[in-house]
């Protein structure tokens, strides 16, 4: 009949699309001292797979009598997966029981991004005093300094409004130093 044949050929379809889909998107695991890193790498993994929607809250959960649920579903455990796989085992069960995508997002980012943004800028400024070039060739040495002076950019809230604002951020920089 043509309703079986339509429902065999449905189920070979959502199960091609998930027959090949690797169960990490990234190998760097998320601890607690690495949020920058994690997150750029696994934002990379997720959206070269074509899924960032998942996370960002673009592509929200569908009714479940809609047509497009299934898909959803399916979609949105694999990003879930995927995050799971790239969290730390002590980090995992923070996350575990949620249930999409974007609430996994959302509480990794709450817990560990910019919420520890002060602990975080006194450890960076505590890793650059005290980086020494010792038996690093010069290449390593300057690219692990950049590294933390990138990290320090990220966290620097200055905006920028008129010339004065040079000022103020020369007087904010003499005082840290």
């Amino acid at each position: 009949s043509t309703s079986s044949t339509v429902s065999t050929v449905q189920a070979d379809i959502e199960a091609s699309k998930t027959e090949n889909i690797p169960v990490q998107a990234t190998t760097i695991r998320l601890t607690k001292n690495n949020y920058l890193q994690w997150y750029a790498a696994i934002t990379m993994g997720i959206a070269g797979r074509g899924r960032i929607a998942y996370v960002n809250g673009k592509k929200t959960e569908p009714l479940e009598t809609n047509a497009m649920w299934d898909t959803w579903f399916i979609e949105d455990n694999q990003v879930k997966t995927w995050i799971v796989n790239s969290v730390s085992s002590d980090i995992q069960p923070l996350i575990l029981r949620n249930r999409i995508a974007r609430d996994m997002w959302v509480i990794l980012e709450q817990m560990y991004g910019q919420k520890k943004k002060n602990v975080r800028v006194y450890q960076l400024m505590k890793d650059v005093y005290a980086l020494r070039q010792e038996k690093l060739f010069v290449a390593d040495f300057y690219a692990a300094l950049k590294s933390k002076w990138e990290e320090l950019d990220y966290y620097s809230d200055d905006t920028w409004n008129c010339p004065q604002d040079q000022l103020h951020h020369w007087t904010k920089e003499m005082e840290e130093h």
